[in-house]
């Protein structure tokens, strides 16, 4: 195993995400520019079992649909940890990606952060990805990535949107190797990248690069996500509010 990689992953975001919901998975090299191929290779719902440090605390989820010449992905995240049977810990996050030509034309998300309400939202424009998030107003690239981790160009990438807090991460990815890990309730093979910089995780694609697995550190507990099924309930849970009753906005508002 390299350097980069040996270290266990320090916190910086929790999407898989997501965000999550992330969160967040990727497709055939020939059809990253084309909604229609970036959704061909995944299920409709992207499901995953979170643990910290061997405990179930809940579930990030990523749907794929088809919207004409768009491709919406929407993202769930919910954990809830707790000690002595009280819950200690509250982390939620819904957001929606609309996909255009290959790019991100629009984000919109919520995260209700153990009790701290935050709201993102990002439109393409002539000049970038313009964002409003709790971090302030920026201009970000037109090829920005936000931190689901799911697009084919995303390995390639050394930068990203958090889609938290609305602001740019810088990071280098490295390929550590091929390994066997669970997902599905099999064994399968699955290639391990290692990302560092201000945010440290590590995660692992199977050979059509759908995203299979992540690791990470976040307040002092260790993460694990594993791809498991979706079941029929989950469809219902992306456009549900959180607790505090923050939600996303109806598809298609300005």
């Amino acid at each position: 195993m390299t350097g980069i990689a040996s270290r266990r992953v320090s916190r910086r975001a929790v999407l898989g995400g997501l965000a999550a919901a992330g969160a967040a998975t990727l497709l055939p090299s020939g059809s990253a520019g084309a909604a229609p191929g970036l959704a061909s290779a995944y299920p409709e719902i992207l499901k995953f079992r979170v643990e910290r440090d061997g405990g179930f605390i809940g579930h990030v989820m990523q749907r794929y649909r088809q919207l004409r010449d768009d491709l919406q992905v929407d993202v769930f995240i919910g954990f809830s940890v707790s000690f002595a049977f009280i819950p200690v810990y509250r982390y939620e996050h819904r957001a929606r990606e609309i996909w255009r030509d290959g790019r991100l034309s629009r984000l919109d998300t919520v995260t209700n952060d153990n009790g701290e309400s935050e709201q993102v939202r990002g439109m393409a424009g002539v000049s970038g990805f313009a964002v409003d998030g709790p971090k302030g107003a920026l201009i970000a690239p037109a090829d920005i990535l936000p931190s689901s981790y799911w697009h084919p160009r995303f390995i390639e990438s050394t930068r990203m949107l958090d889609s938290q807090k609305g602001r740019i991460l810088d990071f280098e990815i490295v390929k550590v190797g091929t390994e066997k890990i669970a997902a599905l309730g099999q064994t399968v093979d699955a290639d391990r990248f290692a990302m560092r910089g201000d945010i440290d995780l590590d995660f692992w694609y199977d050979a059509d690069r759908v995203w299979q697995k992540m690791a990470f550190t976040i307040k002092g507990g260790y993460m694990e996500y594993t791809r498991v099924p979706p079941g029929p309930e989950d469809s219902g849970l992306f456009l549900s509010p959180l607790s505090t009753g923050l939600a996303l906005p109806p598809p298609g508002t300005a």
